[in-house]
């Protein structure tokens, strides 16, 4: 492999001085591919020493007679060569930017290698009269054939640099500078030479000089081709190209010019760009100290009036991207270095610049940015700390499910700790007694540290909190108010201007919204001191391992208490879905456009699915939608939200037909219209909630704040009046609406036990509103109906909480109830909208949303004569198996003659399991009543498959036919001999999970990767882990940014997911595997969302949940032509034995080389290809010896649970 190594400046100062040879200035040193480094450094630095007109080419490789007489002796095909063109394209190498490329142009592969063999011929000639065969003679040799003075730079293997050699130190000769590396070890490529005992061998490697002039419009070029790749305009990219004149500190010339500033969180927005920078010789590394002044990059933002670009280069730094792939989430002792990094530059800055003396009147503030970000990177530093300790006193298995819960707790345990000394700005070491008043004033003076700190704690926690075994109440106290603190965060942001301003100081009365946050920061506090409180009393072993899946929808659940949130991310999520459904276009997008309608029906249908909970938004929706969501919850449960084996094959026919699509995305449009009173309802009632709490929480810290507060809520109601006057018709409309649905389910016996008290809470949410639109007499009479209201609804949670089942009963009086509950609200409705013009009703259609279910039950695999064959085969086949059983039972009543091999034929033709077939065959004679018993226990070929029914049935009873827990009619099937067209339809039909599977990954890969043409480019080419991290960091960006490709990706992996998340041992590809809230089944959170990790994800990590979908699609996508090829080696073996197929694949067979590396890079020992196995319609057969002669207990054909359909 030809590898070479990122431009490196040189001091050439700093090697020992050779006399005669002055080292007083800087090059760059160019490395070239290892093993042939002295040939290339010599040529390629030769070329571009030589001026334009010479007798270059000549010195180089010889003359004409010389050069062909070479060709002809080494048998090289005879070629012209043209001196302008070679000189033209090593000229045009950019080593900043085309560095590997450049080594395999074949037209200077043919210049080195001749130059190579003229090189070895003349230093050949020179050693005659010696042994020695080494680098010092070709360089000799080198200065004889070029004419030319070479000087080396020599640093040995302990990295000590060396006095530099000299080689013909002749006046007026060009001059080459290389730089030698001596001792070096390399890998072999394959197996070490016989009788090497190493795997590596010791070379010398070279590279050679560019001097400063040479290199400045090379790294200008490159600049420009790697800020490409950024957000930036053209034009912000040709003014940073035109600035850069070859010196200083890159970074620090950025923030020094406004134009540029800009740039900064860009390029620092994928690792990978800092990294090609620094690759390219730019200083990219915020902690550099390079330049006069000696102070880092840090200094410079101090006085920015944003803190942006300085919290992007210290998460950049923090991280450590370019020395490891841990984070300060998942730390290792790199991170804990970066961090004791920083905090030195920091320091330095502060040392150096005299305590920011030099900024003027910035100097206040910028002390106070320091102070604040030195303060927060001791508390991390400290965190970190108790990891690494932890991380090394650890035992090695650490995928042990103890020692996984053990550091989780012990990481949470350390936080907790530390947490609430840093709680307070400045830290404090004791008690305080300080005023609220005084804290909350300090948290509006020192925003950007409070944020800083509770979005790392939160990151943390969250990652870590799934596999505590804590109480209920305990856990959801802890999450709600760390979840409340960062929704707060999002909803009241702090205030830009002013934080780097000393003409203005902010007020509280400036910042009153941001007393929320400061409330549920402050409620965190004492529900963590709870919870530390709760695990130091923990002994070890005490604690329960936790599925974390169900931890999650614990303290989901939890937020019952918290209706208003909860109901926020439901319409959040269903507005964002329906926006990108209605917009997106059917024709020319391929299947994306019918994926992405795929998705919004499916998020419609798990959101109207709340209903069955006590959600408010659940239940206005149902009102606004009337007769069709039934429909929708058909579709959302049979063809969209579960894998089922017949709708699955319907849903895929029918995604071809754009015309069917397009009247589903009519009825999205409609429902988009119908449910807008519902969206502006809940926007309203989620300010109101969290301006509310607010005001209640300010009368507790000072009696002006509280008195802002109000006025705040003031606005907030002054607001509602304005958007009610405006939709005053629409609200009508709801409702009346809402009235019509609850008193249509008024008389039903029984429901969901939640139901009748989140329809009471529908009820309420909408006239409590209306009440406060109101005069007072009609807001009276609306209070006294919403009392009894009131009553009737803790009624029925009363009894929801009595029973076990998710089933109550309503008696007769309660319906009368709400029946009259409902009429007198409407009474005063009528009244309230009495001059309130009615809009024209709209109703969806149900028919046109029952349509698309009916199409796709449709389906059918097969046609009616190909189906009426398979019944014809399968009836055969039973037959036989009959009239083999019934002469058996003959002969073992000695009723009729066989011989054995006839005995054991009958056997084989018996449609029975194996291992009943292996137990009369192997009893025949030795046991011959235990085979009778086992035979009489057969009764499967009695049935009638297709039980006469209609032919819209016989796809039905055929997938029951073979379905999982029917190996033997797989394998049946796999028997009968049907003609070539039928059969390849069978295999498909009984291999139909793959099929799917594979269907979807293909989709998955074409709008992934195939779509954009970086993408594309960067995963068929790019090979080093950093370019696939860029790839991915590119792919999350089209899935953030490109709402059409994030709503068809998750109905692809959700496709993918409903199949494979029947197989636990495949949970790898359905359960997130780190970062926030790890462990959790993402599957679940494409089906029906989570209101904590979305909202936590979007506010401090929003990248976390896309990249691990787009980790999960990329191994799905990797997987999927192995696993093409495992589906079609089970066409051609049609067997059904998991061990049989698992010995082939093991067996030595070169057609399958390509499976086996896949096999090798997933091994099966660790969740890996034999996983995937059990998709195909394969199934683990007993051992043939059992001790009871391989008979299962009871006999009766009884098989074991497999996944099949």
């Amino acid at each position: 492999m030809r590898y070479v190594f990122p431009p490196q400046l040189q001091d050439l100062a700093t090697w020992h001085p050779a006399s005669g040879i002055s080292n007083s200035k800087e090059m760059w040193e160019i490395s070239a591919p290892p093993d042939h480094s002295l040939y290339w450094s010599l040529a390629l630095a030769f070329i571009i020493a030589s001026p334009d007109n010479s007798d270059w080419l000549e010195r180089l490789l010889g003359s004409k007679e010389e050069r062909e007489d070479l060709m002809r002796k080494k048998k090289i095909p005879v070629q012209n060569w043209d001196s302008k063109s070679i000189r033209r394209q090593v000229m045009n190498f950019n080593p900043f930017k085309n560095q590997h490329s450049f080594y395999f142009n074949q037209d200077l592969i043919n210049v080195f290698r001749m130059f190579r063999l003229r090189l070895n011929r003349t230093a050949s000639q020179m050693r005659r009269n010696s042994v020695e065969w080494s680098d010092d003679m070709k360089l000799k040799a080198a200065t004889k054939m070029l004419k030319c003075c070479i000087k080396v730079y020599e640093t040995d293997s302990a990295g000590a640099k060396q006095q530099p050699s000299v080689y013909a130190p002749v006046s007026g000769r060009a001059e080459l500078v290389l730089f030698k590396h001596s001792d070096v070890a390399k890998q072999y490529k394959s197996k070490p030479p016989s009788g090497q005992g190493d795997d590596h061998k010791v070379i010398n490697i070279f590279g050679f000089g560019m001097n400063l002039h040479h290199v400045v419009p090379l790294r200008r070029d490159a600049l420009g081709h790697i800020l490409k790749r950024t957000d930036l305009s053209q034009q912000i990219i040709n003014g940073i190209q035109r600035d850069f004149t070859g010196g200083g500190n890159f970074l620090v010339s950025l923030l020094e010019k406004d134009c540029e500033r800009e740039a900064v969180p860009s390029i620092y927005a994928s690792p990978y760009i800092a990294w090609k920078l620094a690759a390219a010789g730019f200083v990219t590394d915020p902690c550099c100290l390079l330049g006069g002044d000696e102070l880092s990059a840090f200094y410079h933002c101090m006085e920015l009036d944003s803190t942006l670009p300085l919290r992007v280069l210290y998460d950049y730094a923090s991280n450590s991207f370019e020395h490891s792939d841990k984070t300060t989430r998942n730390p290792d002792p790199e991170i804990l270095r970066a961090l004791e990094r920083i905090g030195q530059a920091l320091q330095n800055d502060f040392s150096k610049s005299n305590g920011f003396s030099k900024l003027g009147d910035k100097k206040d503030v910028a002390l106070k940015c320091h102070d604040e970000i030195s303060c927060f990177n001791e508390y991390q530093r400290l965190v970190i700390e108790e990891i690494d300790t932890l991380q090394r006193s650890l035992p090695p298995q650490v995928d042990d499910d103890e020692v996984v819960m053990m550091r989780r707790k012990h990481i949470i345990r350390s936080l907790l700790n530390l947490y609430p000394k840093y709680f307070d700005y400045p830290k404090i070491n004791g008690p305080t007694d300080q005023s609220k008043y005084i804290t909350f004033q300090n948290f509006i003076q020192h925003s950007e540290y409070y944020e800083n700190l509770d979005n790392y704690t939160c990151l943390l926690f969250f990652d870590n909190f799934l596999y505590l075994d804590l109480p209920a109440d305990l856990m959801n106290s802890a999450v709600q108010n760390l979840f409340l603190t960062v929704f707060g965060y999002r909803l009241f942001p702090k205030c830009v201007h002013g934080v780097h301003c000393t003409k203005h100081v902010l007020t509280t009365e400036d910042c009153a919204l941001r007393v929320i946050p400061f409330i549920f920061r402050s409620n965190f506090l004492e529900s963590a001191k709870a919870v530390l409180q709760k695990l130091e009393s923990q002994t070890r072993g005490s604690s329960k391992k936790r599925d974390p899946n169900s931890v999650l929808v614990q303290v989901t659940s939890g937020l019952k208490h918290l209706p208003e949130i909860k109901d926020e991310f439901l319409i959040g999520r269903l507005r964002k879905y329906l926006d990108t459904g209605i917009k997106v276009p059917l024709s020319g997008s391929g299947l994306k456009g019918v994926l992405v309608v795929e998705r919004a029906l499916q998020v419609i249908g798990e959101t109207l699915n709340t209903s069955e909970s006590s959600s408010v938004i659940g239940h206005l929706l149902c009102s606004c939608l009337g007769g069709v969501v039934e429909e929708f919850f058909k579709i959302r449960n049979h063809i969209l939200s579960h894998y089922r084996p017949r709708m699955m094959g319907g849903k895929f026919s029918l995604e071809k037909e754009i015309v069917v699509f397009e009247n589903i995305q009519d009825v999205v449009k409609e429902v988009d219209s119908l449910v807008q009173p519902v969206i502006v309802s809940q926007s309203l009632r989620i300010m109101d909630y969290m301006v509310e709490t607010g005001v209640k929480g300010s009368e507790d810290i000072d009696p002006a704040l509280a008195q802002n507060m109000k006025k705040e809520h003031c606005g907030k109601t002054r607001l509602l009046l304005e958007i009610y006057t405006r939709s005053k018709s629409k609200y009508k409309c709801l409702t009346n609406n809402l009235l019509d649905y609850i008193e249509g389910e008024a008389g039903i016996e029984k429901c969901h036990k939640f139901r009748k008290s989140g329809q009471m809470s529908a009820l309420k949410f909408l006239f409590v509103f209306l009440a406060s639109q109101c005069d007072e007499a009609d807001k009276n009479d609306i209070h006294h109906i919403l009392q009894d209201l009131d009553r009737l609804k803790r009624g029925f949670e009363s009894k929801a909480s009595a029973v076990k089942k998710n089933e109550i009963e309503i008696s007769t009086s309660e319906s009368q109830e709400i029946t009259k509950l409902v009429s007198d609200l409407r009474k005063i409705s009528d009244f309230i909208f009495s001059e309130v013009k009615d809009e024209p009703t709209k109703v969806i259609d149900p028919s046109r949303v029952a349509t698309f279910f009916t199409d796709a039950r449709k389906f059918r695999w097969f046609t009616d004569d190909e189906m009426a064959t398979i019944k014809q085969k399968i009836s055969e086949h039973l037959q036989q198996s009959r009239e083999a059983k019934a002469t058996l039972k003959e002969y073992f009543g000695n009723k009729c003659q066989l011989s054995e091999s006839e005995a054991q034929k009958l056997v084989e033709a018996i449609f029975a399991s194996k291992k009943d077939k292996t137990c009369i065959s192997t009893n025949l004679s030795s046991n011959p009543g235990l085979a009778l018993k086992t035979l009489n226990s057969i009764k499967r070929d009695e049935q009638d498959v297709f039980m006469k029914r209609g032919r819209d049935d016989d796809l039905d009873c055929l997938l029951t036919f073979s379905d999982s827990d029917s190996i033997e009619g797989v394998h049946l099937l796999l028997k009968i001999g049907f003609p070539d067209d039928l059969r390849r339809k069978v295999l498909q039909f009984l291999n139909r999970k793959v099929e799917f599977l594979l269907d979807r990954v293909g989709h998955l890969k074409s709008i992934l990767i195939d779509e954009d043409e970086e993408i594309l480019s960067l995963w068929n080419w790019g090979k080093s882990e950093a370019i696939r991290t860029h790839t991915r960091f590119l792919m999350c960006e089209r899935y953030r940014r490109e709402r059409e490709v994030r709503a068809s990706l998750e109905m692809l992996l959700f496709d993918c997911m409903n199949i494979l998340i029947k197989r636990k041992s495949l949970s790898r590809l359905w359960s997130k595997a780190n970062d926030l809230f790890s462990g959790a089944s993402l599957r679940d959170i494409l089906s029906h969302g989570s209101t904590i990790l979305e909202i936590v994800g979007g506010c401090l990590d929003k990248d976390d949940l896309p990249s691990h979908l787009i980790e999960k699609m990329l191994e799905l996508i990797e997987d999927g032509d192995a696993l093409r090829t495992l589906s079609d080696l089970w066409e051609k073996a049609k067997i059904t034995d998991l061990k049989q197929f698992e010995s082939m694949l093991e067996a030595d067979d070169p057609s399958l080389r390509e499976v086996k590396k896949w096999m090798k890079k997933r091994p099966a020992t660790t969740g890996g290809w034999k996983d995937y196995l059990p998709l195909l319609p394969l199934k683990l057969t007993c051992p043939e010896n059992d001790s009871d002669g391989g008979c299962g207990k009871g006999g009766g054909g009884r098989v074991e649970k497999t996944d099949v359909v």
